[in-house]
């Protein structure tokens, strides 16, 4: 046996990480791992989708008129982002291509001009000069570009993302939605054009958070990440968003998703559970039977190239010049993006601080403040902080010296470069902020210093630079008394917190941040968290099955099969046409028709007792009444004295439980739990769980079972697949037509029951006439959820409606 590498191992654990750390992992899923290794490292084809493509165009002098040719230059911005799918495309086992708005060109005169107006030669010549660089342009006309960046991602999407309350002077315009809405679809439609099956598509951030679910809907089977790299808000914020509901499930497209922190991370699932009511653990979330998988991947810097820029002599020249000009002096750096989020203003109110309670620092200690434009333009902050400024240099300063020097607008890189080497501080003072990669590339600059960093505990960096010291920017006291412990810390302390958060930058950079996240993706679809493809249901086929039958047998599920899921159970009422349907198909003799509920007798007779000719079996299988006859009891020889105790401990969960109510039904009792907060609601239930497991399933003849929003305990003997039987009979194939639908946990024991029907119908088949066995194709098992829900069902349709409109069509087969 050949000698296991290092790659070999690394693909092993990862695969075994990610099964046995998500739910609903299949059985054994790595008992054979060298497959999957081998899976793993073979070269795959990823797609990154970002809202700007890395690149700019502007016309090429050879081309003064149109048709142009164009020349091609790199973007400003997303450094960390785009060095990370960089070093995808420059790795030699993958094959990436990006794909993104190329935004303006220039013309000759350096005037920027949308790409409306260009002919379709001059924009397929912009596609041809970015094929060379592994990009794919999408064209966004000038209005919706505005609406869905200007407007929505900009004025909605960010200041929600960061904590800030939307503006009155920016009231919020109908059409940004709408803008938003279509330029997501817009990216979709451009994915097809180089779309192929076993592709990964990386999505990025804010702008796109509608475009998993869209690229899911066209290809089912896609294996999509989505990365966020802002952060995300506290579900008690992200409520009042309007179109809540559309972000969620735009982002559950996705097969897995990251986040910065986990806190972003906890925020997402909190608000996945309370405003869409879905199942949760700290790895995924359960959206309608498919796991989308959740995950943490705290990006880097392109550590080296930081490295070698830093190193160039056009940034020494500088260093040395700003060494002249600072001689003797403390520097303080600071670079901030001019937003109420950067903390510029609690920064300089903490510097004033400092000069006030340690007056030894006044002469001494000078504050560089580079900031660029924000989001928007924002005039009260702007006003503020030159107002801080000018009273800080007042105050505290002199003619030959200004103790604050704040320069507003893009700094040189190589400027950038040399202050943060000579730096013999980096103050963050963020208030909400993605990741702030600036504290990154500080770390790297200053392996010559040693220089500490003083960081805001509410960056997504602040988890990951342990070396750094910490602070709450809003304590502005506790801010001046770290840079005075900065400044007196000792050499040896410097270089032990130094040596931490250097070898942190290095190994973490944005190429382990994007391989990381790439094989993590690889290793859930490998590991078998997505499931394969349940086909959606072929009506053509069912309704020729169901005309050429003679003997045909129809079961249903009700709650969540013939009627939609309601937050009161009593609200769920048959609709009428479905009630026509059901009539018309037990009046043919050649039919039977049952309805396999977890609903009590009294609830079937009243909606459904007026259907003539229709079976009903009620509480999961306790009863069934056949067509013209009389309840049947199931369990006349059961013990049902487990229910007085089962009941009191219902009680006092319900006392404790605001919102959660019990349904006491004659052979089972229910524990409700959807009106109640969702959050609490699942805690509730999980120690609910583990105490009825404790003092009545260890000892008594029942089962816990685990619905949506309840927990019922019923007899062991009792489930739906037992009811599945009997009607079936003892020759199951005398029927040559049947059809079961279902939608949760309960009805997959009737679509196992009908499994093992069809296979030993097949295996007896095979054995009279002496072939391979081959099972009946007239089953129909349909579960109600998405094309991969987990599930034994053969087939599934996405809606109760469509179950009813499938029964309206067998109704009028004749």
């Amino acid at each position: 046996m050949p000698k296991k590498t290092a790659l070999d191992e690394s693909a092993d654990l990862r695969l075994q990480v990610v099964s046995l750390s998500r739910n609903d992992s299949f059985a054994g899923a790595v008992e054979q791992p060298q497959n999957k290794r081998d899976e793993l490292k073979k070269r795959v084809r990823i797609i990154a989708v970002t809202h700007f493509l890395p690149f700019a165009v502007s016309v090429s002098e050879e081309t003064p008129n149109e048709p142009y040719q164009w020349n091609v230059t790199r973007r400003r911005g997303h450094t960390a982002m785009y060095a990370g799918i960089r070093s995808l495309i420059e790795n030699p086992g993958t094959d990436c291509m990006q794909m993104g708005w190329i935004g303006y060109y220039q013309d000759l005169s350096g005037n920027e001009h949308t790409c409306d107006s260009l002919s379709h030669e001059s924009r397929c010549n912009i596609v041809k000069a970015l094929e060379e660089y592994h990009a794919v342009p999408v064209f966004i006309d000038k209005d919706d570009a505005h609406g869905h960046y200007e407007g929505y991602s900009k004025q909605i999407l960010w200041p929600l993302f960061h904590y800030m309350s939307w503006s009155d002077s920016h009231p919020v315009q109908p059409n940004w939605w709408n803008s938003y809405n279509k330029v997501n679809k817009l990216f979709a439609t451009a994915l097809t054009s180089i779309y192929n099956a076993g592709d990964i598509v990386w999505v990025h951030d804010y702008h796109l958070l509608l475009l998993p679910e869209l690229i899911r809907s066209m290809y089912p089977l896609a294996t999509i990440g989505f990365f966020l790299h802002s952060p995300f808000p506290s579900s008690e914020l992200f409520r009042s968003l309007p179109h809540r509901k559309d972000i969620l499930n735009g982002m559950l497209g996705s097969t897995s998703i990251g986040f910065q922190t986990y806190s972003y991370a906890r925020h997402f699932l909190s608000s996945c559970t309370r405003v869409l009511g879905l199942e949760s653990t700290p790895t995924g979330i359960d959206n309608k039977g498919s796991m989308v998988s959740i995950g943490v991947f705290p990006i880097g810097i392109d550590s080296k190239s930081v490295q070698k820029r830093s190193s160039l002599s056009s940034v020494q020249t500088k260093m040395k010049s700003l060494r002249e000009m600072f001689a003797n002096k403390l520097i303080i750096i600071g670079r901030d993006r001019l937003d109420e989020v950067a903390g510029i203003r609690q920064k300089l109110e903490a510097f004033e601080r400092l000069l006030e309670m340690y007056p030894k620092y006044q002469n001494k200690v000078v504050l560089i403040q580079v900031t660029q434009p924000g989001q928007t333009r924002q005039p009260k902050l702007e006003a503020k902080i030159s107002e801080l400024v000018t009273s800080i240099n007042s105050n505290y300063g002199s003619l030959e010296f200004m103790p604050v020097l704040y320069h507003h607008t893009f700094l040189d890189a190589d400027e950038y470069m040399a202050l943060l080497n000579i730096a013999d501080l980096c103050l963050i003072t963020v208030i909400r902020d993605g990741m702030n990669t600036g504290s990154l590339e500080y770390v790297v600059c200053q392996q010559d210093k040693h220089s500490p960093l003083i960081l805001s505990e509410f960056t997504g960096t602040a988890g990951s630079v342990s070396g750094a010291i910490q602070i709450n920017p809003w304590d502005y006291e506790a801010v001046a008394q770290a840079i005075d412990t900065a400044f007196s810390m000792s050499p040896e302390e410097r270089t032990v917190r130094y040596e931490q958060m250097f070898k942190h930058v290095m190994s973490h950079d944005a190429q382990y941040w994007a391989n990381s996240f790439i094989e993590d993706l690889r290793a859930i679809v490998l590991a078998g968290q997505t499931n394969a493809a349940t086909p959606c249901l072929d009506l053509a086929l069912i309704a020729r099955e169901f005309r050429e039958a003679k003997r045909r047998l129809i079961m249903l599920d009700y709650d969540g099969t013939l009627t939609p899921i309601t937050n009161i159970p009593a609200q769920a009422l048959p609709p009428p046409e479905m009630l026509v349907a059901l009539q018309r198909l037990c009046a043919d003799p050649r039919n039977l028709v049952c309805v396999i509920s977890g609903r009590d007798r009294q609830f079937l007779d009243l909606h459904l007792g007026a259907v003539k000719g229709l079976a009903l079996s009620g509480e999961h299988g306790s009863f069934i009444r056949y067509p013209g006859g009389e309840w049947i009891s199931l369990l006349d020889q059961v013990d049902l004295g487990w229910k007085d105790e089962v009941l009191s401990i219902f009680e006092f969960f319900t006392e404790r439980t605001a919102g959660s109510t019990i349904e006491a039904k004659e052979t089972s009792i229910t524990w409700h739990f959807r009106n109640a907060d969702p959050e609490y609601g699942e805690f509730q239930a999980k120690e609910c769980m583990s105490h009825l497991e404790d003092s009545v399933v260890s000892k008594l003849p029942v089962e816990i079972l685990v619905g949506k929003k309840c927990l019922e305990v019923r007899p062991i003997s009792v489930n739906k697949g037992e009811i599945v039987k009997r009607l079936m009979g003892a020759h199951p194939e005398q029927w040559d037509f049947v059809a079961c639908a279902g939608d949760d946990k309960t009805d997959e024991d009737m679509f196992r029951a009908l499994r093992t029907m069809q296979r030993s119908i097949g295996q007896k088949h095979a054995n009279a006439n002496d072939e391979l066995p081959q099972e009946p194709q007239h089953y129909f098992t349909i579960t109600v959820g998405p094309v991969d829900k987990k599930s034994a069902a053969a087939w599934h349709v996405t809606s109760s409606n469509k179950i009813v409109e499938t029964l309206i069509e067998l109704a009028a087969t004749e």
